[in-house]
């Protein structure tokens, strides 16, 4: 087998697709400076339209790879987790690249993740997922994409791949930890301004159906550089239905157009899709000791009236977010850190029906902690005595969760669950934030990683060792679901990235 650099969102060492506080990160953003252009904040990244360094090779066949998983969890329960998969990639014409694998996660599981299978087919956004037995599932994860450079400044790309719109750890516009989602997908990169367009089909399941409804997203993003370090955003979506009233299998063209806004279109055809819009802005700067520094905020609204904010009766309709973050790398990049704050209003992804909710497989595209919560987090990076790689992370969250005998069986609607229509809300009016049953979340987690890919030919291969624990608290009874909390150490090798940023 034949291992090297990919672009696919499992693989462990790529430029194309990378988390905050990786080496590829600072390859990347060293690339950029070097010629003064641009840092993306769009993943997966372009194949061609980058400097010449962060370019795929001209292999038009990279040979097969193997990648997964294989792990031995002790703690609330002890039992063996595999993963395995095939891919492969190439480039073609110095202009195309292409890439598909399929993994098969057999995954043991505890509440209430078992709940989630069976009801919906899917899990916490890996993939399609089914119950081989009451603790055992199934998950299957399908990627692929072919990118073509229609110029040195467009590309276009289609395929079945998560998607990231931001520069940290968590994103309010499209998040990494999505459900991979079929679509297509326009870049262009006009110097200080880059501009992506983006089609996703959506899938929805639910517990009385054998069927998926289906839904459509357009999203839009421009992001201007505006100098001394700094570039501003402007983010645009609108999630429709494929079956409305009077139309089957609709694809609206006025949302396909590039380079307009949604919001005046939904307006303009008397629709009642669900658009959101929302803004970022980014500073980066080198310090004086040669540490990369990155920091960042990201506002997101979908009702955006100003005499509703301003009024002070918690109209339900004061739907928006709000996320800052930081995270620097040290020169070497042998360590790195990240400190991170969001908070978003309950009902904000939610909308009339599932098609129309901002969600995919039953996990939001935005954050994935959904709405009606405050949390932060911070990540440490360290790589020790060359080789051994040490990562730290800690989140607190506090989120009000609806009331009920489970998640449709409702009694108080807390807006926090993406998937709850918001018909389901008591009034218009006395939505505070952290409705419902207050709950607290601490996770901590441990993870030190050996490389064993030059010893085996086998690029990212690793032996890792993993630790972290899980507690929640709620202040009063009645949640619709219980609070649950979860204490696990994990040792095994791992080819595969896609457990990684996984808060469960």
């Amino acid at each position: 087998m034949v291992m090297g650099i990919t672009g696919w969102t499992q693989a462990p060492v790529t430029s194309m697709w990378h988390l905050p506080l990786d080496p590829s990160q600072l390859v990347v953003r060293m690339a950029c400076d070097s010629l003064e252009v641009m840092v993306p904040t769009i993943q997966p990244m372009t194949a061609w339209n980058r400097p010449n360094s962060l370019r795929p090779s001209l292999d038009p066949f990279s040979g097969l790879k193997v990648l997964g998983e294989a792990k031995q969890i002790t703690g609330d329960f002890n039992a063996p987790a595999t993963a395995i998969g095939l891919g492969t990639s190439g480039a073609l014409f110095q202009r195309a690249f292409y890439q598909v694998q399929l993994t098969r996660w057999r995954l043991p599981l505890g509440f209430p993740l078992a709940q989630e299978v069976g009801a919906h087919r899917s899990m916490d956004g890996l993939g399609i997922a089914s119950l081989l037995s009451t603790s055992v599932a199934s998950v299957e994860r399908l990627e692929a994409s072919l990118s073509w450079a229609l110029s040195p400044s467009v590309a276009l790309r289609v395929g079945q791949e998560s998607h990231h719109w931001g520069p940290g750890a968590r994103s309010l516009f499209l998040d990494r930890h999505m459900a991979p989602a079929a679509g297509a997908r326009l870049w262009i990169d006009a110097g200080p301004v880059q501009y992506t367009h983006l089609l996703l089909r959506t899938r929805h399941f639910n517990a009385t159906s054998d069927s998926a409804e289906i839904g459509w997203m357009a999203a839009h993003w421009a992001e201007v550089q505006l100098g001394g370090g700094w570039t501003g955003a402007v983010f645009g979506a609108v999630k429709w239905r494929a079956n409305d009233v009077a139309f089957q299998g609709r694809v609206e063209p006025h949302y396909i157009v590039p380079l307009a806004a949604f919001r005046p279109r939904e307006y303009s055809i008397g629709s009642a899709d669900n658009a959101l819009i929302g803004a970022q802005c980014t500073w980066r700067k080198r310090r004086r000791r040669g540490q990369w520094f990155t920091g960042y905020g990201q506002v997101l609204f979908d009702e955006l009236l100003v005499s509703k904010l301003f009024a002070g009766n918690q109209w339900w309709g004061n739907k928006w977010g709000v996320l800052v973050g930081a995270h620097s790398t040290s020169r070497s990049g042998k360590w790195g850190w990240l400190v991170e704050g969001a908070a978003v209003r309950p009902w904000t992804y939610t909308h009339q029906s599932l098609p129309l909710s901002y969600t995919h497989l039953h996990q939001p595209l935005g954050h994935p902690a959904g709405g009606n919560f405050m949390e932060g987090r911070a990540r440490l990076r360290a790589v020790v005595r060359q080789d051994w790689v040490v990562r730290l992370s800690a989140l607190r969250r506090v989120q009000g969760r609806s009331l009920g005998g489970g998640e449709s069986l409702l009694s108080f609607a807390a807006g926090e669950m993406p998937w709850t229509s918001f018909s389901e809300r008591e009034s218009d009016d006395g939505h505070p934030w952290l409705q419902g049953a207050n709950t607290l979340v601490h996770r901590l987690e441990l993870d030190v990683a050996y490389p064993l890919g030059d010893r085996y030919g086998a690029a990212g291969l690793e032996a890792f060792v993993r630790a972290w624990t899980r507690l929640e608290a709620q202040a009063s009874p009645g949640a619709w679901q219980e609070p649950w909390d979860a204490g696990r150490l994990e040792i095994g090798i791992r080819q595969s990235r896609v457990m990684e940023e996984r808060d469960w």
